[in-house]
């Protein structure tokens, strides 16, 4: 047998545990057992009363594709486990919008870390519905819904700072909370 019949030899196997290695560590795109698709977290036209999808989702589903939505904020959601993200704004009749931004992350407990990580200049506590929501007011024109509820971290901005426009924002975050609840039964 050659030297060159031999290094073809003990490429094969140190090629195979390679490739063990790189599926057994993944590249951020699994999903946690039982998890649906995010997509489906998404409320669709009309099951908020007035409220349509204003154009097409934004879905991350690896480090690179997180980047692409939220560049310099990628770091700290892949630090804590990002595992997927899909983003959907809507509109109502008024033009009124609403961002609405939802990760999965690869635990629970990652997911309570980046929701204790982003805490926000001032906020409100919304215990309404989950134990873990708060409300951003910081902004001049706009509120904030964040929560975190098992493996999932949202956020859901109204670009409006209404009485009115919170409770919207308020009501997309308890629809993403049940449609949560409702793959658990």
């Amino acid at each position: 047998m050659s030297r060159l019949d031999v290094k073809r030899i003990s490429f094969v196997p140190v090629l195979l545990l390679l490739m063990i290695f790189v599926h057994a560590c993944g590249d951020g795109t699994e999903t946690p057992e039982g998890r649906q698709s995010l997509m489906e977290l998404l409320p669709r036209d009309g099951d908020i009363s007035g409220w349509q999808r204003d154009g097409t989702f934004s879905e991350a589903s690896n480090y690179t594709s997180l980047y692409d939505l939220i560049d310099g904020a990628a770091d700290r959601f892949i630090d804590y486990g990002f595992v997927s993200s899909v983003f959907q704004n809507y509109r109502d009749e008024s033009g009124l919008q609403i961002e609405l931004r939802i990760y999965e992350m690869d635990s629970e407990v990652n997911a309570r870390r980046i929701y204790d990580e982003l805490v926000p200049a001032s906020m409100i506590p919304w215990v309404d519905v989950v134990e873990t929501g708060r409300i951003d007011n910081s902004a001049i024109a706009a509120y904030t819904v964040e929560f975190q509820y098992e493996e999932i971290f949202a956020q859901c901005v109204i670009y409006e700072k209404s009485d009115r426009s919170l409770e919207v924002d308020k009501l997309f975050a308890s629809h993403v909370i049940d449609l949560i609840k409702a793959e658990e039964s």
